[in-house]
């Protein structure tokens, strides 16, 4: 994501080229918290996604 900004899980599917049905949005939401879990992604706020900056996993470890 190069996004200046976080942005919700019904921001991103259209942007990754899925139609915007609830479906994919709360399909892509499980994989964007996984994607948490595993220090890609951060979650500012409550379903609010950007990308980890590289090395601040390991710094918040």
């Amino acid at each position: 994501m190069d996004a200046a900004k976080p942005l919700q899980a019904k921001q991103i599917v259209p942007r990754i080229g899925l139609p915007a049905v609830t479906a994919k949005i709360e399909g892509t939401r499980g994989k964007l918290k996984r994607l948490v879990d595993r220090g890609w992604l951060v979650e500012d706020a409550p379903g609010q996604f950007t990308a980890a900056h590289p090395g601040r996993a390991a710094a918040d470890r």
